[in-house]
């Protein structure tokens, strides 16, 4: 079920004679359970029902229900609160009702909903933890949002069902666009752009019996919208009655599908639905999933959220508008001034979806014009005021990818222009007609990465202003498709950088960087944090702001929710870029502002510095390589009981039966091992059956393998496919990856007999200070600005974080003293098992002593690059970067 199913179900089960012993069956049915599940919920044998108290239904994960007495709700609640079966069985919903109201609580968080039992319905969003969905708040605070798209995507399949042709490309456009019209005719008549009705009223009069003719009586209906009354002649004369929409909704090709019966119902179902309701900042999100089945699964949970949205609006000319505005509030020339800007202002998104982010800006700027309005009444004593908005959805340009995407976002904008309208009539008593429509958006369907943006949004004139804002896919290389990869080939192929790596959203920014170039416009665009990570920077950032271009602003890595089931997966940030400028630069770190001197590519309040990778320490460190890499199917891997069998079985084993660590096994303790087989130990091992068993499977898989290096070590199986080597004393590990709560970087100082594998990153027989800085404060920053991370999560990387990791000349007495330190970081780790280093290194968890011993490893080692400690990470890395930057600058001199 998807959301909009759940709230049908709710509105059956709250029109069926209430049954306290029947009500928790019927929730059960409603939020999605299968009829088996529901069946033996009820009293028998083999009763799913977990709760023991009288009357009561625990289904486990979902709900606990017991009736109310009348009125008493609270006593019935702290019953299922204090029930054990409840901590046991964790339901995501408490309820009680006794028929005339109903009060519902959410376990984990306590919050409460309280309301008439007849009403439950339209509290729906409540109850979806209930039918194993993720709750969206948003979704619920807008029913008719979620119900409208619901009813919509039903007729939508059934018009396919009966219309199979309209499936292929070249109809599926006359489908779209038919839905778009028909959902702006529902919402005309019911804000009195049409009379109440008008338009279905008309249609259902004379669509035949069961909607046989409903088409004909459709086409009719467009063509008369698209026509002044007195040009329609040639059509049926009930159609004079529909008013002329004009504004290029009805001007291209005109048909409709042919109904059925189930077709026609779905169609009166939407009819019957009160659309004034319908908010244009999400529902084009919403109603493009229409003609996407896979995302309906979270409709009311999918779309771009307006807070999000003005992290982006705001930065770029929102919020220096509000300066303006606040700045000339008593004065009325200069304010009219600001009116006037405001009608020249263009916003271009050129990844557009289905409108959010020009809708959003449209809303916004109507939302000022009617403050400068009203203020200007005020300071003139005048009543009557321009009763017209000087903000055109002409001056709103996008370009969408899909067809059904591009034809919704005009749809929003129609609606939002409406609701703008209908406001300001209602501020000032008076507004414009409402129709004929003006000028839509300027929406244009094509890839952007191909199309002349100058084309879709001309550059702008004298006194104008463009603003390009939105949030393009988001694909890394391992996710782009052949046709994503030829986008970037024909953006990138000239500009002699390594761009094949690029993810596919920096298309978009290069694109808006040449764009803006020269001219009154700025850009502001979502990416994910890699593009301002790692390898990305040195070299996206160059060609983004050769010659004159800047970052104005920026936000540093956040959560993007958009889409409440994958909020954890999408790292974000935003920025906005402009040609050079004295303007103040503004950096966010979460609610943190910052005014910056400058914001480099790497989102810090610092100059530019491109890190680049080296395959050696630039600052003579110990050589940190890669763990060795099994390719081989996990047959030369053990676990800890097949390596007990092993050696049980053949003492000789233990040579070259070994520990092997990857980043889990270091992390959390796992014991794992391999079979490191080398021409020393051949004789101990060749004779050995079950080894020579998993050699001939390593044979195997590589001869299948797809990789033609891994083919080519088919016949040498007991190798590991890639072999760093083996330590021969002592390593240190550090993984790959490791989680961005950890206060410190994960290591491991393993004795002789302990392999790496390729999860891990390996100092072989180093000297123990490198471990002092691999566990320092100084090393954590550097890696979380320069590596770049997967998700939210630290990734390590020898030769971009440790061969670049700046230090000072360290004298002998000072590395013995970080010798002392990192020696004390182990004790005090030891002193700890056998708890785990994800256990040691929850920062909420963290032992005390262990935090002491890493406080003053920081101090000692921050002492030695300025006299004291830094005072936070900033200025960590002001530092670090500064050495870095004279180094490379050194270097560079020496060479020459």
């Amino acid at each position: 079920m998807n959301p909009s199913e759940v709230s049908d179900a709710l509105e059956e089960l709250v029109l069926t004679p209430f049954d306290s012993e029947e009500f928790a069956y019927g929730f059960a049915a409603a939020t999605g359970n299968a009829k088996a599940t529901v069946s033996k919920l009820r009293p028998g044998k083999r009763s799913l029902n977990r709760s023991k108290l009288p009357r009561a239904v625990l289904l486990s994960k979902k709900f606990y229900y017991a009736p109310a007495e009348l009125g008493d709700f609270e006593g019935a609640l702290e019953q299922l609160r204090a029930d054990k079966n409840t901590a046991k069985h964790k339901p995501a919903i408490l309820i009680t009702t006794d028929g005339v109201d109903l009060v519902a609580e959410h376990l984990a968080s306590g919050e409460t909903l309280r309301c008439p039992y007849s009403e439950m319905h339209h509290h729906f969003g409540f109850f979806l933890p209930a039918a194993g969905m993720t709750r969206y708040k948003a979704a619920e605070e807008n029913e008719v949002d979620v119900k409208a798209t619901g009813k919509l995507a039903k007729l939508y399949d059934a018009l396919l069902r009966k219309n199979p042709g309209w499936a292929d490309e070249a109809r599926r456009h006359d489908l779209n666009q038919f839905m778009t019209r028909l959902v702006f005719c529902f919402f005309a008549e019911d804000v009195g752009i049409f009379s109440k009705d008008q338009f279905t009223r008309l249609v259902v009069n004379h669509a035949g019996e069961k909607g046989a003719e409903a088409h004909i009586a459709i086409v009719h209906a467009f063509e008369a919208m698209n026509l002044p009354r007195d040009a329609r002649e040639d059509l049926p004369t009930w159609t004079h009655e529909l008013e002329y929409v004009n504004g290029g909704l009805f001007s291209d090709h005109i048909d409709c599908p042919e109904f059925d019966k189930i077709a026609w119902g779905y169609f009166q179902d939407a009819a019957r639905l009160d659309w004034q309701e319908i908010n244009p900042d999400i529902f084009g999100s919403m109603i493009q999933s229409i003609a996407d089945p896979k995302a309906r699964g979270e409709l009311g949970m999918h779309y771009t959220s307006v807070p999000n949205i003005l992290k982006v609006l705001g930065p770029l000319f929102l919020d220096d508008l509000d300066a303006s505005i606040e700045k000339t509030w008593d004065k009325p020339n200069a304010l009219k001034k600001v009116l006037e800007r405001l009608g020249r202002i263009h916003v271009f998104d050129p990844a557009c979806g289905s409108g959010n982010f020009l809708v959003v800006a449209y809303r916004q700027l109507r939302e000022r014009e009617m403050r400068i309005l009203a203020r200007l009444g005020d300071l003139s004593g005048q009543t009557q005021v321009q009763m017209w908005s000087s903000i055109s959805l002409a001056n709103f340009h996008g370009i969408e990818l899909t067809d059904f995407g591009a034809e919704t976002a005009k749809l929003a904008l129609f609606i939002a222009e409406y609701q703008s309208n209908a406001a300001m009539a209602e501020l000032f008593g008076a507004a414009a007609e409402a129709l004929p429509l003006r000028d839509g958006g300027h929406i244009v369907r094509g890839n952007a990465l191909r199309l002349d943006w100058e084309e879709v949004c001309p550059p702008p004139r004298k006194d104008e202003e463009v603003y390009i804002a939105g949030n393009p896919p988001f694909l890394g290389k391992a996710q782009q498709e052949p046709h994503h990869k030829a986008d970037k080939d024909y953006l990138f192929s000239s500009v002699g950088r390594n761009y094949k790596a690029f993810d596919y959203v920096v298309g978009w920014f290069y694109k808006a960087g040449q764009y803006i170039e020269e001219r009154s416009a700025q850009a502001a665009l979502v990416a994910t944090n890699s593009i301002a990570q790692g390898d990305a920077v040195s070299t996206i950032w160059p060609l983004i702001l050769e010659r004159s271009r800047e970052i104005g602003f920026a936000h540093r890595t956040f959560k993007w929710r958009n889409n409440a089931a994958a909020n954890a997966a999408v790292m974000c940030v935003i920025v906005g870029i402009r040609n050079k400028s004295q303007q103040p630069k503004r950096l966010f770190n979460g609610t943190l502002e910052t005014k910056a001197s400058n914001i480099n590519s790497y989102l810090l309040n610092m100059p530019e510095v491109y890190v680049k990778r080296s395959s050696s320490s630039i600052f003579n460190l110990p050589e940190m390589k890669f763990g060795n890499m099994p390719g081989d199917g996990g047959n030369l891997i053990l676990s800890r009981d097949e390596a007990e069998a092993l050696i049980k079985s053949d003492s000789s084993a233990k040579k070259y039966v070994l520990q092997f660590m990857g980043s889990q096994e270091v992390i959390r303790g796992i014991e794992r091992y391999c079979l490191w087989l080398t021409e020393d130990t051949k004789q101990l091992w060749s004779r050995n059956k079950e080894v020579n068993a998993r050699l001939r499977a390593v044979r195997d898989f590589r001869k299948a393998s797809t990789r033609k290096d891994t083919r080519d070590l088919a016949d040498d199986p007991y190798k590991f496919l890639f072999e760093s080597g083996r330590q021969k004393n002592h390593a240190i590990f550090v993984p790959s990856v490791t989680s961005e709560r950890r206060p410190y970087l994960p290591f491991e100082r393993v004795g002789q007999n302990t392999i790496a594998s390729n999860l891990n990153f390996v100092l072989y027989d180093a000297p123990d200070w490198c471990i002092s800085l691999i566990a320092s404060r100084l090393h954590i920053a550097w890696i979380g600005a320069v590596c770049g991370k997967l998700k939210s999560d630290f990734r390590y990387s020898s030769t971009l974080g440790w061969n670049t990791f700046p230090i000072p000349r360290f004298t002998e007495e000072q590395l013995e003293a970080l010798n002392a330190s990192a020696r004390a970081i182990l004790k005090t780790r030891w002193m700890h098992h056998p708890k785990t280093i994800a256990e040691l290194y929850d920062p909420d968890k963290m032992p005390e002593d262990l935090r002491e011993v890493h406080r003053k490893n920081d101090e000692l080692l921050e002492a030695m690059y300025i006299g004291r400690p830094f005072k936070n990470d900033t200025e960590r890395l002001e530092k670090l970067f500064k050495l870095y930057a004279a180094r490379v600058e050194k270097l560079k001199t020496e060479a020459a």
